[in-house]
């Protein structure tokens, strides 16, 4: 799979593209900005094999859910007319200023199913992009020993952040910010009962952890619920919401330790924000050697991450493709959480000391999306087979020498 940025596509990155947005706003009417982004606008999706996605057809938070995204308020408007009219339900319209999008929720009509439902809402309104309503899950197990610092070789008094950083998880215990010296500003975006925030507070402890990152200013969006289906996850449309918080918030850096099925909405949303001059980062899955790539890490603008331990080995139930980009300790990582120390395994664990090491390094932060993997690729240690694999990605990202 080629990996494919927004600089390889010919849209905004970086800081460039907040300064683009400042432009245009105080000249152009929003209405007539929103008519001349919608107008202009490509939509350039990379699904996976056929049989990939019938296989995930079963993973979303509600099987009679539909959900759609468009560019402008007007098209929402005529979607939205056109497909009351052939009896979907509409449950919610969003704007997603950030992303340049609209987002519309409806119930099913019986007797379509998903891949009808799709159809119908794409043949009412054509710039629609529309799809299931996936589930994500957090990509955590649970399991010695503090390896991670040494092993990536970081400085010995940690490094200060160069921008703000994004997290889409659960939600974060609000006490962490006095102990790690952070700033932690919190949005939900999750449906259905409100899930524990034991993972996101796990994940945002290692992210936040002054031997690596200190001074940070933390943007972290709650976007795990209890979903129809009683199981703890994200669905697309909550993913999509906390990225434009994100985009609105002007969050150069986003670290995702969710992983599930491809899904167009998520693909398109995910391109916009990249395009905006976003970074992404995820984890590429816990479901084993022999799964289909998981989303968003398989996606080609994202950075995907995989897990090791502390002798440089593969995390046993890690995803595997040629769309791993590089590795980070993720087996056994110690968490001390207000006193309370564990050990935790998962590529979801990797993903946060990948992105600490990006927003340590003002070379990289904010940069674009290819530049920062070809970065971090350089200075990675080799595993597994020389060279870039489908096991270790280009190897174990190594801290800068320095801050």
């Amino acid at each position: 799979m080629t990996k494919r940025t927004a600089s390889d596509t010919g849209g905004p990155s970086g800081r460039r593209a907040s300064s683009w947005r400042t432009r245009l706003r105080p000249v152009i009417a929003p209405a007539v900005l929103a008519l001349l982004l919608s107008a202009c606008e490509t939509v350039d999706l990379n699904p996976p094999p056929v049989e990939e996605i019938r296989a995930d057809a079963a993973t979303v938070v509600n099987d009679r859910e539909i959900v759609a995204l468009v560019p402008s308020q007007a098209t929402a408007a005529r979607l939205s007319t056109g497909a009351q009219a052939q009896g979907f339900v509409a449950r919610d319209v969003s704007a997603l200023p950030g992303l340049g999008l609209w987002m519309l929720r409806f119930d099913i009509p019986q007797p379509l199913d998903g891949p009808g439902a799709i159809a119908a809402l794409e043949t009412i309104e054509t710039t629609a992009t529309a799809g299931v309503n996936h589930a994500y899950a957090p990509a955590a197990g649970s399991s010695r020993y503090d390896y991670a610092t040494e092993l990536m070789h970081w400085p010995d008094s940690g490094c200060p952040a160069a921008g703000p950083v994004g997290m889409l998880d659960t939600g974060v215990d609000p006490a962490l910010a006095a102990s790690r010296g952070a700033r932690i500003h919190t949005a939900s975006f999750a449906r259905g009962g409100t899930s524990a925030d034991r993972h996101g507070t796990e994940v945002a402890a290692v992210l936040l952890d002054p031997a690596r990152l200190h001074g940070a200013e933390l943007y972290s969006a709650s976007v795990i619920g209890t979903s129809a289906r009683g199981r703890n996850e994200a669905g697309v449309d909550s993913i999509l919401k906390a990225l434009d918080w994100m985009a609105e918030n002007d969050v150069q850096l986003v670290n995702i330790s969710l992983a599930g099925p491809y899904n167009k909405l998520l693909d398109r949303g995910v391109d916009r924000a990249v395009a905006e001059g976003m970074t992404i980062v995820a984890a590429v899955g816990n479901d084993g050697a022999g799964s289909a790539p998981r989303y968003p890490a398989a996606l080609a603008n994202v950075i995907a991450v995989t897990a090791v331990d502390a002798r440089g080995e593969i995390y046993r139930q890690a995803v595997r493709g040629a769309h791993v980009d590089a590795a980070a300790p993720g087996v056994d990582i110690y968490v001390d959480v207000e006193g309370a120390g564990r050990f935790v395994s998962g590529t979801s664990m990797a993903v946060p000391f990948v992105t600490a090491r990006i927003a340590s390094d003002p070379g990289l932060y904010g940069a674009p999306t290819a530049k920062i993997r070809k970065a971090l690729g350089a200075q990675a240690m080799d595993l597994g087979l020389p060279g870039r694999d489908t096991v270790f990605g280009a190897g174990l990202v190594q801290a800068a020498p320095e801050c």
